[in-house]
């Protein structure tokens, strides 16, 4: 493996600088890990059992907004939970950083890729030449 390095020069400067990207990325993954959870978040307007409220009949009168976590099990099934006000900051945080753990994780997914179709090609060119 050193000889194809020393016979691609250029390929090893190029990958000290995605590697210092790579660091980062990692980073950042490990950064969010700890605090992520995936899951989508909405937020719904509803109308109350109590017939007479006017929830019923004006739609700009309805509760909440309420928030919800959805999510699929491991069983691929859907699934959520109701997010309470108080809760709604830390819960908006935790999808915040799954956001940002699948942003880093794709960019490091796609350096990866490239870095192994680079490698594969000049395999193949080190082999030709010979």
């Amino acid at each position: 493996m050193l000889d194809f390095y020393l016979e691609f020069p250029n390929y090893l400067s190029m990958i000290r600088k995605k590697d210092s990207k790579r660091k980062k990325l990692l980073g950042d993954l490990l950064k969010n890990a700890e605090r992520m959870i995936q899951a989508g978040m909405s937020r719904t307007t509803r109308t109350c059992g109590t017939p007479s409220c006017a929830c019923h009949t004006d739609p700009s009168r309805r509760h909440g907004p309420h928030t919800y976590l959805t999510f699929r099990t491991a069983e691929g099934k859907s699934s959520g939970f109701y997010v309470a006000p108080e809760r709604l900051e830390e819960a908006e945080e935790a999808k915040r950083a799954w956001d940002e753990f699948w942003a880093a994780a794709t960019a490091l997914a796609a350096i990866n890729r490239e870095q192994l179709k680079q490698r594969w090609q000049a395999a193949g060119k080190a082999r030709v030449r010979r």
